[in-house]
């Protein structure tokens, strides 16, 4: 069997024999909730107080306003999503890291216990989701200028351009970075070398590494496509409508394809990891 093969079969096999794998991810998501109903509320008294100056400074005073909120509601969800990531989801990756580990290794898991190692090595998981997520918005905006830059104005069947390029960009800085926890939680390696080591451990395993993180995140490419088509959904149905949609993004982006990347990735860099182990062994008799 394919290591392809066998990590998404102990991914599936795990989350039914311990549903506790997803508690993290529930965690997070309860967090995008909230920080979705805050966004939401935004142009609403006490909270116009705190965020209507920024909103106002950096989008426009316009989207302050009724039914005009909720065309930028998308674009701060993902600023939100953004700064959860970094700053909570770092810390229950790598708890559902280390439970992986527990699992592989035949041991009871327990998310209390899991969630100390993972805190003991907060500062590299916060610095490690920090770069990854500057790289991502740094490929973003050389992808917005290259295109303004080459085809001078914007057209709009450029628009699914932009999208297969976004998406693809998304997928492979996000799995150059994936086994970057894996190692810190794991293999107990420092920042850099374990972001260096994750691009060289992708390399070696570019096509399953690849598929893993890219077949679930299939499943979000409607969103993306409704959330790029976001004026015709107020038009036509609600604009209370963009608020389900991203109530659907968070169940789709943070209860189906994040647990299925994080923990089908992490049993990759083990099955690798048995692997090497193997041969060491091996060469030593």
């Amino acid at each position: 069997m394919s290591t392809f093969k066998r990590a998404y079969k102990s991914t599936f096999q795990s989350l039914i024999k311990y549903p506790a794998l997803l508690v993290p991810f529930i965690i997070f998501a309860a967090f995008e909730l909230l920080a979705l109903a805050i966004i939401y509320l935004a142009p609403r008294m006490p909270l116009r107080a705190l965020l209507g100056p920024p909103i106002k400074t950096f989008f426009g005073e316009i989207y302050l306003h009724y039914p005009y909120n909720f065309l930028q509601l998308a674009n701060l969800q993902n600023l939100s999503r953004m700064f959860l990531t970094v700053c909570i989801g770092s810390a229950l990756s790598a708890t559902v890291t280390a439970i992986v580990y527990d699992i592989y290794n035949k041991k009871a898991p327990a998310l209390t216990r899991s969630l100390k190692t993972a805190f003991k090595k907060y500062i590299y998981l916060f610095l490690t989701i920090l770069i990854v997520a500057f790289l991502l918005q740094l490929a973003t905006k050389l992808v917005n200028k290259g295109f303004i830059w080459y085809f001078k104005s914007w057209h709009s069947w450029l628009d699914p351009l932009h999208i297969c390029i976004n998406f693809l960009l998304a997928i492979f800085i996000q799995s150059a970075f994936i086994f970057t926890i894996p190692l810190i939680i794991i293999g107990n390696e420092k920042l850099i070398g374990s972001m260096l080591k994750s691009i060289r451990l992708y390399l070696k395993l570019l096509i399953p590494t690849t598929a893993l993180v890219a077949i679930p995140m299939l499943l979000y490419i409607p969103i993306i496509i409704l959330r790029n088509n976001t004026q015709y959904l107020i038009n036509a149905f609600f604009p209370e409508s963009i608020v389900l949609l991203g109530i659907l993004a968070i169940a789709v982006a943070s209860l189906v394809i994040d647990p299925i990347v994080t923990i089908s990735t992490t049993y990759l860099y083990l099955l690798k990891k048995e692997g090497l182990l193997a041969k060491t062994q091996e060469n030593k008799k």
